[in-house]
């Protein structure tokens, strides 16, 4: 008996005394009893007694994790955070030679067509080194962002005191919310700024300069499609140019419009006079052999000397008329062939151009930047409630 009374007295030291998770006052065992029979007040709580809030401020984990985080917050948003005022817009990027959705885009819900792909240029165009240079300057962006509160203007806590050119874009990055709707290619963007009218105006600068660069893009785009076609083009017109010119110079220096022409020409003539000449050799034979010494005969063989000097000038033209008429065609070949490569330039400045219209981006603005009557942020109840929250969670874990 004193063995087992033993093992149950052990038992009972080992158990490790009950927690409570929150110090909350106990219930005391005189509650249940009726009114009429309960113990006094003293009598029910000892003297000197903490209650349960003081208790929990006496704890350094809760005071550090709950009680000075939900103190910050409430201070920060609800007595020195700034208002920020959102201008927000929305456009459609169109091309409408590529318009048409794909199975790919189909199956997965999106547009598929350029109107989306457009939407990611003009995302990456306001989010750009070259958007946030065009704008720095003239809308005094550094200024008019140091007028915040101390945690979330530029120069403070949320660039780590740096006001460098690099953290004014990063920062500029964040005011600028850009989102695409998959399935539509509607771009909508926002515009956070400190004052509301500023943040109207930034908006609708940002846009222009977004439909400007859109231009532009679209001009170099025509320009590198055009600009390689429309060169040769020019080239080989500048090429038949002098092959037209050395043509109408050469027929000046030899008075002859078509060598070829005029070498058939000389060429039917001496054969001609060749007929000619055997003809009156023919009839002088036949009559000096019939009628010897008769004074026709000596006519006939006269007019074939005559025939044969015509035959022999004729034929010392023929060296020079072969040397103009090689040069003549060399010149004629060769426009020739610029005639028949200018008509493939004017086809590939079509072509170009047509790939240039085939690839080119129409901005449509569909709703212009709002001009914000009433603040849209930081969003105070939510930040402190979530702070609130998350201190808690994180205080039943560490306890």
């Amino acid at each position: 008996m004193t063995v087992h009374v033993d093992a149950q007295r052990l038992r009972e030291e080992r158990v490790p005394p009950a927690r409570d998770p929150v110090p909350f006052p106990r219930r005391h065992p005189a509650d249940d009893v009726p009114s009429g029979d309960a113990p006094s007040s003293d009598a029910a709580k000892p003297a000197g007694e903490p209650s349960w809030l003081t208790k929990l401020l006496r704890r350094p984990l809760f005071v550090a994790v709950v009680l000075v985080p939900n103190l910050l917050s409430i201070l920060y948003f609800g007595l020195l955070a700034a208002p920020i005022y959102t201008s927000q817009a929305s456009l459609l990027v169109l091309n409408p030679k590529q318009n048409g959705p794909s199975l790919s885009s189909l199956l997965s819900g999106a547009s598929g067509d350029s109107s989306e792909q457009g939407g990611y240029i003009i995302k990456a165009y306001f989010s750009s080194w070259d958007a946030f240079h065009k704008l720095a300057a003239p809308m005094k962006l550094a200024d008019t962002y140091k007028s915040g509160d101390f945690l979330s203007r530029f120069g403070g806590v949320a660039t780590a005191f740096q006001t460098s050119d690099v953290a004014l874009w990063r920062y500029f990055q964040r005011k600028v919310e850009v989102t695409i709707d998959q399935k539509s290619g509607i771009v909508s963007f926002g515009v956070d700024a400190y004052d509301p009218g500023y943040a109207h105006r930034l908006a609708t600068v940002l846009l222009r300069e977004a439909v400007a660069h859109m231009d532009a893009m679209n001009d170099q785009q025509t320009g590198d499609f055009v600009k390689n076609a429309v060169a040769r083009r020019a080239s080989i017109e500048a090429t038949l140019q002098h092959d037209l010119a050395a043509l109408a110079t050469f027929r000046n220096q030899t008075g002859t419009y078509d060598p070829k022409e005029l070498y058939l020409s000389n060429l039917a003539l001496m054969n001609s006079l060749a007929m000619k000449a055997t003809d009156l050799k023919s009839q002088r034979e036949a009559i000096a052999a019939a009628t010897p010494g008769n004074p026709q005969a000596d006519n006939l063989a006269t007019a074939t000397q005559s025939v044969r000097g015509d035959i022999a000038s004729a034929a010392k033209t023929f060296p020079a008329m072969a040397r103009s008429s090689s040069r003549y065609e060399k010149l004629l070949v060769s426009r020739d062939n610029n005639i028949t490569l200018l008509g493939q330039a004017n086809m590939a400045v079509q072509e170009a151009q047509a790939n240039a219209e085939k690839n080119r981006y129409y901005l449509n603005v569909i709703s212009n930047p709002s001009e914000p009557m009433t603040s849209e942020g930081p969003q105070s109840l939510m930040w402190i409630g979530g702070i609130l929250l998350a201190s808690l969670v994180l205080w039943g874990l560490l306890r």
